[in-house]
């Protein structure tokens, strides 16, 4: 990516992005209708002929399980032999990560193309005041449905940023919605209650949508059927359709039975823990839907077996070796991603302590977070990500109070990962997780060092 960014236009064009304000590093994230105006994205994109209303999309939200759920349904329709447009964020070392085409990154040239093409529909947005400013997101979002209509995708997997309502992937008129588990996170943004998020996750839902349901807490699937009576919406709940039962689990493969609507037994993975068995369960129900809407698309046992085997997802159980060490990459965030982060440790390296290297942002609820740590952790190393929301090591360090093993505070990521090899010894597991951030820049670190990396 990098060799092509000395093209002088191609700089220009991404130097022209970076101009736009990044919620997503900001200090605070300003989520209301007018910040978050979904009419300067249509205006924006009425300047290319408005592809978000061409494109046949397939839009996921919800708290947990999306970025898994989006790449295996792109896996599976990609095995299927169609031409398949992948939109996720946030992106951990490049930008272009999140634009993907049958699983290539957009280039820094295409990239540009995109951003060039819509800046007369950013002249149009600002000339408007009462529009508001346009922002980063919403850029690469607009340039992301260009690059999907430019290169002819039979389908776009759009995963939404945060929320549904403002989000700016929410202009698609989507072929199919997809809501996986809704718990607490972001509540400084979305609401303290796990209702008051699925609110907002739900308002993806459009007049006559076909929506697939993942498990949910009870007061969410309640507003998720409120909100499906409200538009006419046909819900899917997966496990009305599928049962799922673990076989094996070892550190770099999975196999378990996915049964109900198909009979698929001995599906293999390489995305490693028991809630991928349920994301897997929402892709495939989500394939067969697709299957049945006339678009031609011939979704066989098949097909699925080999998409679930390829796909591939950084930052989720993500596992190297280094110095003898076994490190795992892994976003957790929020209290049910720890949980599920812990039960993973326990199946793939039972009986085992692990050493842990945390770094977390100033919303997240970070005592929850550490609950479910604590008591399987050897030793705990907070650090922090280059991000204006990363909380601060010392900070964190209060929560650990009542914590017996040892504790090291190292706020410089650099600094901290050189340490891996004084915290744990050969043959320890060593866990980096929390922000997304603090993953990104582990991942360039490890790259820095010659380890082979898969990104995204």
């Amino acid at each position: 990516m990098s060799g092509q960014t000395q093209n002088p236009k191609v700089r220009d064009a991404l130097a022209f992005l970076e101009k736009f304000t990044n919620y997503e590093r900001a200090p605070q994230y300003i989520y209301t209708g007018q910040a978050m105006n979904l009419e300067r994205v249509r205006k924006l994109l009425e300047a290319v002929g408005s592809p978000e209303k061409k494109l046949r999309a397939i839009h996921i939200a919800g708290t947990k399980g999306k970025g898994s759920t989006a790449k295996m349904i792109n896996a599976v329709l990609n095995s299927a032999g169609c031409r398949v447009g992948l939109y996720t964020s946030p992106h951990l070392v490049v930008k272009n990560e999140r634009v993907l085409v049958n699983d290539e990154m957009v280039s820094d040239r295409d990239l540009a193309d995109a951003i060039d093409a819509l800046r007369p529909g950013v002249d149009a947005v600002h000339a408007q005041a009462e529009l508001g400013e346009l922002t980063y997101f919403e850029l690469v979002t607009a340039a992301a449905f260009f690059h999907f209509a430019a290169k002819k995708v039979d389908y776009a997997v759009l995963e939404t940023g945060l929320g549904g309502r403002f989000d700016a992937t929410n202009v698609c008129n989507p072929a199919l919605v997809i809501i996986t588990p809704v718990s607490l996170d972001h509540t400084d943004i979305l609401g303290d209650t796990v209702a008051k998020i699925a609110s907002e996750k739900a308002m993806i839902i459009k007049p006559g949508s076909k929506v697939v349901v993942a498990p949910q807490p009870a007061d969410a699937m309640s507003v998720i059927e409120g909100r499906g009576r409200e538009t006419g919406a046909q819900l899917f709940p997966v496990e009305k359709y599928y049962q799922w039962k673990l076989n094996y689990i070892y550190p770099m493969e999975m196999s378990f039975d996915l049964t109900g609507k198909r009979n698929l037994i001995g599906l293999k993975t390489k995305m490693i823990g028991p809630h991928q068995m349920q994301n897997a369960a929402t892709a495939v129900l989500a394939c067969d839907l697709l299957a049945g809407m006339g678009a031609g698309v011939k979704i066989s046992d098949d097909t699925i077996r080999y998409g679930l085997a390829k796909t591939r997802l950084a930052a989720r159980f993500q596992q190297l070796e280094f110095a003898g060490r076994t490190v795992i990459l892994d976003g957790a965030h929020n209290l049910d991603s720890a949980k599920a982060l812990v039960e993973t440790l326990a199946l793939v390296y039972p009986g085992k302590k692990y050493n842990f290297m945390v770094g977390m942002g100033k919303d997240k609820d970070i005592a929850g977070f550490f609950s479910a740590v604590k008591p399987v952790a050897k030793s705990i190393m907070l650090c922090r990500a280059h991000h204006s929301r990363a909380e601060e090591p010392a900070q964190m360090n209060k929560i650990l109070a009542d914590f017996s093993g040892e504790v090291v505070i190292s706020p410089e990521i650099n600094d901290a990962l050189d340490q891996i090899t004084r915290l744990g010894r050969p043959g320890e597991v060593f866990v980096v997780t929390g922000s997304f951030f603090l993953i990104g820049e582990a991942l360039r670190w490890f790259r820095e060092k010659e380890i082979e990396i898969q990104i995204p």
